[in-house]
């Protein structure tokens, strides 16, 4: 109230706006209005405010996230991926107010957990598909249709994917219904959001026939087509559609190319859960698809046993046959400890490894990584005889022609007459070789023992051709007798010595 200028000293009213703004008229001071208990309070508020906002519009900020140290590895990665010009809450809240509202509840909720040093060493969050596909994002993501994923292979090359997101996200695959995330995952440390090959693998692969049957769900050309460029191997150049073109499907050389098999130790699930009732819930795969794979987001490979799939897995796993003792190229996981020494002859002929006083010799098909069975086709047994004694599966020309065509007619039969033929020989010299060591008394010390190591030679490649089918890589069987012919010839001459 201010005194009225007429002189009567009624207080003049202040105006709506100045009582509404806490303001009053100031007599005689520099500045003509001055604050009221009310203004002082709507000043306070006006800072408050701004500052609150401008709070919450700093924690809506990636460099925010960071402010918890457990949060600095997933801001790394973030930063080094393609969402990074992309707002941590773009995603991780749901499109609207009630989402955006939500989950400030949440971050809060997840602040306040850090501050009381309650939270957990490893943060959780989810990421609705409205997320992914809101306006601006990938809102047209499942309208594409195919796409094309280039994917780098351990050997430094690059294999392309073809992949369709309407048919994964739009319909059920083996009756599940996945999500973004479902292969859009978080399960690889330093990369944000990738899609991992192993939940691929599980879902085409799992519970199929693998081994000389593979399976896989779509087949092989349903994600990646042959290679159209010619290939460099140490046999020359190769080209997939020679062969592709006549029907010539991908296992038939390409075999032995899954390992493992998805499966769910019950154990497994104790690792997150800590009551008997939810643990009984293991025989019920529909209700743990649904509750684990559409309602949240948790990894597949967090219960399953990963699939590996390529080329490479099966010299991963020759690794591990050798460091168990059996031999690399036939042995598995599951029964190299009863049959390890089975086919350790023709596999070491195959890859040209075993022989002494021969370098190694791999055959073309062992250098272009063709597998055992995919020319041992023909089944030895009737269906009768196999259900007792088990099948066991031999070559014959006809798996030849199904790559080759005629190309190759005759030759099996001519591999193993050349073979047979050099291996009588050899045997015949090292028969003649023995007996004579053996009648010469009057070899020294020192001849004889390298007599003796030359025989020794002559009768382990003898032995390794003989019994590992020195077809299964002619030119290495033939280097092989070569050198027990010679080796051989050398003890017959020391033998002579002494006569």
């Amino acid at each position: 109230m201010t005194q009225d200028s007429s002189g009567s000293g009624a207080p003049t009213p202040r105006p709506l706006w100045m009582r509404l703004l806490g303001l009053r008229r100031r007599e005689g001071g520099k500045l003509p209005f001055a604050p009221t208990r009310w203004g002082w309070a709507l000043l306070v508020m006006l800072v408050a405010g701004i500052g609150m906002g401008a709070f919450a519009e700093y924690s809506m900020q990636p460099d925010f996230c960071r402010s918890c140290h457990l949060m600095e590895p997933y801001y790394q990665a973030w930063h080094e991926s393609t969402h990074k010009g992309i707002n941590c809450t773009l995603c991780h809240f749901e499109p609207g107010m009630e989402g955006m509202l939500w989950g400030k509840f949440q971050a809060s909720s997840q602040a306040v957990k850090f501050i009381t040093q309650t939270y957990g060493s490893k943060p959780h969050a989810e990421i609705k598909d409205t997320s992914c596909m809101r306006s601006g994002c990938h809102e047209r993501r499942v309208l594409e249709g195919k796409v094309e994923w280039e994917v780098p292979t351990s050997r430094g090359g690059r294999i392309t994917i073809k992949f369709d997101h309407t048919p994964h996200l739009q319909e059920t695959r083996r009756g599940k219904q996945l999500r973004c995330v479902s292969c859009h995952s978080q399960i690889v440390q330093g990369q944000h959001l990738v899609v991992t090959l192993d939940t691929c693998y599980l879902c085409h692969m799992k519970d199929l026939e693998h081994g000389r049957h593979e399976e896989t769900i779509g087949g092989c050309q349903s994600c990646h087509e042959p290679p159209q460029q010619d290939i460099r191997l140490a046999t020359g150049m190769f080209n997939h559609l020679e062969y592709t073109s006549k029907g010539v499907e991908c296992q038939n050389c390409h075999a032995d190319v899954i390992r493992g098999d998805g499966a769910v130790m019950r154990q497994t699930c104790w690792n997150c859960h800590n009551r008997e009732e939810q643990v009984r819930k293991y025989d019920d795969p529909p209700f743990l698809h649904k509750t684990h794979v559409t309602d949240h987001k948790v990894e597949c490979s967090s219960c399953h046993v990963q699939i590996m799939h390529g080329i490479d897995v099966r010299e991963a796993a020759h690794e591990r046959a050798k460091q168990k003792g059996a031999h690399p190229l036939v042995a598995t996981d599951t029964g190299s400890s009863c049959h390890e020494k089975m086919h350790g002859g023709p596999a070491e002929i195959y890859t040209g490894t075993g022989a002494r006083g021969v370098p190694d010799m791999p055959s073309p098909m062992s250098r272009a990584q063709v597998d055992c069975i995919a020319c041992h086709k023909q089944e030895k047994s009737s269906p009768g005889t196999a259900m007792v004694v088990g099948q066991t599966f031999t070559a014959s020309e006809e798996a030849c022609e199904t790559c080759h065509g005629t190309k190759y007619k005759g030759t099996i039969a001519a591999w193993k007459q050349q073979v047979q033929t050099l291996l009588t020989h050899a045997e015949d010299r090292y028969s003649k070789a023995k007996l004579l060591v053996e009648a010469a008394k009057g070899l020294s010390t020192e001849d004889r023992a390298t007599a003796l190591q030359l025989l020794d030679d002559a009768a382990h490649n003898i032995r390794l051709v003989k019994l590992g089918q020195g077809v299964h890589n002619v030119n290495y069987a033939t280097a092989a007798l070569n050198v027990a012919v010679e080796r051989s010839e050398q003890a017959i001459k020391l033998s002579e010595k002494s006569q």
